[in-house]
């Protein structure tokens, strides 16, 4: 019988930054991971903000190889053919662009050099429940005991819903994420988008592209490759009883993304659905006798409409997880009272303030004016003011026939504005 201090179910940026921790700090701890190598299981967009790595393993920046630096943030507004693009050049470098395996291949590495054990291929098929208590997992025939585990099984959240632990979210609060990736030169790249060898582009798209669906769209740059995809909800059901590799397509062949990947192979296809905005309304409490929930599995996840935080929040909450459980472990204890401890330093730290902080944006972003009217009304307004004919607008004329273009009366305009200032 194997036994170890931690067991963690998921070797995805969550799991592993927990075994990180945890096996820094003298556990026992292993990571078992269903995939056959670490991140093959694993899908993300591409882009990582660098602040957690630069707080807790500062060392990254000298032994992982990244993609690009993000040296450029774009967010466009979307109508038919017409694009209203706003962009910002951060004068610091805060996030980049890797391939998932790339970074979990070198966090595995991280957890091994501390003395953890990283096992790939082994499937989880149970949680061992004794007297109300987890106090390990069954893999096929293999019972595998430990003092504490941790679930980091991702946003799909089987080994959860199988135990109750966390009721099935429903659709409207789940988004489909489906992702290509096009294989190009370097020098390519760098030439249509003004790039030099590593600066790199986060671009984040809302619109009409998607027809009558919510949902938006991104680009980020690799040193030779882009990945896109586009984000909608699953309750766009439909959109979604259409192939979904043609959801991605109908986006890449926008006039403006087309140009930028012409002659390009897609060498990659990949999607993922994704819980968003906090734990509080699906697991009723992410810790339980034995257990902790960590990273999406717990749905600490946000998308505001111009950021998406995942990665971030993953490490963040496995540093977390293990504080909690080094206390947990200080007191003699692996009871829900002691594990506690990992919600209220989850509440009190960045994550939950910044889920919190957006939680009415997802009232914003379920609203299809925002998808539909609004680029209209943008596209409009920078039409009618760079139209140029015998007499040119005025802004305020350009503004009033975009608004009777698009649907939005002066009012709504007003509200809305409101809101998205609350909100946003």
């Amino acid at each position: 019988m194997e036994r170890f201090d931690v067991i963690v179910v998921g070797g995805g940026p969550s799991g592993l930054s927990t075994a990180y921790f945890l096996a820094k700090r003298g556990f026992e701890v292993v990571v078992l991971e269903r995939g056959s190598d670490v991140g093959s299981k694993t899908v993300f967009g591409g882009r990582v903000y660098a602040y957690p790595l630069d707080k807790y393993i500062p060392e990254y920046r000298r032994e992982l190889e990244v993609e690009r630096w993000i040296t450029r943030e774009r967010l466009s507004l979307v109508h038919g053919d017409e694009m209203v693009t706003i962009e910002y050049a951060p004068s610091k470098k805060g996030s980049f662009t890797i391939f998932l395996p790339s970074l979990l291949t070198w966090l595995a590495g991280k957890v091994e050099e501390q003395g953890g054990i990283v096992a790939t291929g082994v499937r989880v098929d149970s949680i061992i429940f004794e007297d109300g208590r987890a106090t390990g997992v069954l893999a096929g025939d293999d019972k595998i005991y430990g003092d504490y585990v941790v679930v980091a099984e991702g946003s799909n959240g089987v080994l959860l819903e199988r135990h109750g632990l966390r009721r099935r979210p429903r659709p409207e609060e789940m988004a489909l994420g489906i992702k290509e990736v096009v294989k190009l030169d370097q020098r390519t790249i760098n030439e249509r988008l003004g790039l030099g060898d590593d600066e790199g582009i986060a671009w984040f798209f809302i619109g009409d592209f998607l027809g009558e669906s919510l949902g938006g769209a991104f680009l980020y740059t690799m040193k030779d490759h882009i990945a896109l995809g586009v984000v909608l909800r699953l309750s766009c059901v439909d959109v979604l009883r259409d192939n979904s590799h043609m959801l991605v397509e109908r986006f890449r062949l926008k006039p403006q993304i087309q140009r930028l990947v012409k002659g390009g192979t897609i060498v990659e296809y990949l999607a993922k659905t994704v819980r968003e905005w906090g734990f509080e309304d699906v697991l009723r409490k992410p810790y339980g006798n034995g257990y902790l929930v960590v990273g999406e599995a717990a749905g600490l996840t946000v998308n505001t409409g111009f950021t998406v935080r995942g990665v971030d929040f993953a490490i963040e909450s496995g540093k977390l997880a293990a504080d909690a459980i080094e206390h947990a472990h200080s007191i003699g204890s692996s009871d829900s009272e002691a594990l506690s401890r990992y919600a209220e330093l989850l509440r009190r730290s960045h994550i939950m303030r910044t889920v919190r902080k957006y939680w009415g944006a997802r009232n914003l972003l379920d609203r299809p004016d925002v998808y539909l009217r609004y680029p209209a009304l943008a596209c409009g307004l920078l039409r009618g003011l760079y139209t140029v004919e015998e007499e040119p607008l005025r802004l305020s004329e350009a503004l009033k026939a975009a608004a009777r273009e698009s649907g939005i009366s002066t009012l709504k305009l007003l509200l809305d504005v409101v809101r998205g200032y609350r909100h946003l």
